[in-house]
């Protein structure tokens, strides 16, 4: 197990380096050692709701392709066509039927990655037997699609229990009967370490979220957990009842949280790439995609119990625009941290005991990068 190193500076301990937040030789390690051994946070279950449906997602260094069989059980394979390697599918979609076929030759596979038509060759001529797609672990957890891309790796919710983050203590709140309302894209120039660092520390709330901590009041003492709970949730402030522009919306509940004294904000960095938000009303799932040292694509779902979002006449956007905003508020600072780690007058960050769960990030990724 690796060992957090006290730094000489009294109250602080080392943190990610200069070369570590810019170098691309560092990057493509972490794409190998940490996104190519881990679960995955890769997209939500209802993108495949038919045959045909296609998820598209890079994981690491790899494009992979996702779909569901005719028993409507999650595939997942390395989106490469073994005839000469042309990738088999550009984008996510739906109506593409029960093959998948290359469009360089038209070779086509089963939805079990069996190769089953090789256009202008006898049958018998090519051993398909050996030329099936390269599978790799996919699982679910609460509606959401993980893929491992290590075939040793540890069950799902084996490995979901041992996070520092508590992630299946959510379960309860029942993700995976809510309906997605929207997603957005966020191109991000920083490195995705700086954006998880971010994420799991709340000094800089009452500077960079006014708003939110006018909603969250524990959030204004630093804090990201509530010392008098035992449930690692925060309340809202008297009187509030979502994290929204809106209050009182008569927007539904999500299942669990009626039965909770107050109206409350829970959290989860599930390492390496994903975050869930879950709040009164709305479950904010996000995925970080990391495409080199100083760019992160980020990808955020907003999701809603489903009467909810079959009921026209309720207004979701100030909602959405609310966790939006922290989103872009979070953004800015983490552009503004990225391009201050790339001077050559830093040499490395540091965390105060108060950054815990940063603690514990820095102790993950030395584990497995070393």
């Amino acid at each position: 197990m690796a060992t957090m190193t006290e730094n000489q500076i009294h109250g602080l301990s080392e943190s990610f380096t200069r070369e570590e937040y810019n170098s691309q030789e560092i990057f493509n390690d972490e794409m190998q050692k940490i996104y190519g051994t881990n679960w995955c946070f890769a997209g939500l279950c209802e993108s495949l709701n038919k045959i045909g449906d296609r998820l598209v997602v890079d994981i690491g260094s790899e494009s992979i392709l996702i779909l569901r069989n005719r028993d409507g059980e999650l595939r997942a394979f390395y989106n490469v066509c073994q005839h000469r390697g042309s990738n088999l599918c550009d984008a996510s979609g739906s109506g593409f039927g029960a093959a998948i076929t290359c469009p360089y030759h038209s070779w086509s596979y089963s939805l079990e990655g069996a190769l089953v038509a090789t256009p202008l060759h006898e049958k018998d001529s090519i051993d398909r037997e050996t030329l099936h797609l390269k599978s790799v672990q996919v699982d679910q957890w609460q509606g959401c699609i993980f893929v491992s891309l290590d075939p040793n790796t540890k069950p799902l919710l084996e490995w979901l229990d041992e996070h520092y983050s508590r992630p299946r203590e959510l379960e309860k709140f029942e993700m995976s009967s809510l309906v997605n309302a929207g997603t957005t894209v966020d191109e991000v120039s920083a490195n995705w370490k700086v954006l998880a660092e971010n994420y799991s520390e709340c000094l800089h709330c009452a500077v960079v979220h006014p708003e939110l901590v006018d909603l969250v009041p524990v959030y204004k003492t630093g804090k990201t957990i509530q010392d008098d709970r035992k449930d690692w949730g925060v309340s809202l402030a008297d009187g509030k009842t979502s994290l929204s522009h809106k209050q009182n919306e008569s927007l539904a509940l999500l299942p669990s949280m009626e039965d909770l004294d107050e109206y409350s904000v829970f959290g989860a960095f599930v390492y390496p790439n994903m975050l869930v938000d879950i709040s009164p009303t709305v479950a904010v799932l996000t995925r970080y995609v990391p495409r080199s040292p100083t760019h992160t694509t980020i990808f955020t779902d907003y999701l809603f119990p489903k009467s909810v979002v079959d009921d026209k006449s309720l207004d979701l956007e100030p909602t959405i625009s609310f966790s939006d905003m922290v989103n872009q508020q979070d953004i800015a600072v983490c552009e503004r941290v990225q391009r201050g780690v790339a001077s050559r007058s830093f040499i490395r960050a540091y965390h105060t005991k108060m950054e815990r769960y940063c603690h514990q990030l820095i102790l993950r990724y030395r584990s497995e990068i070393n």
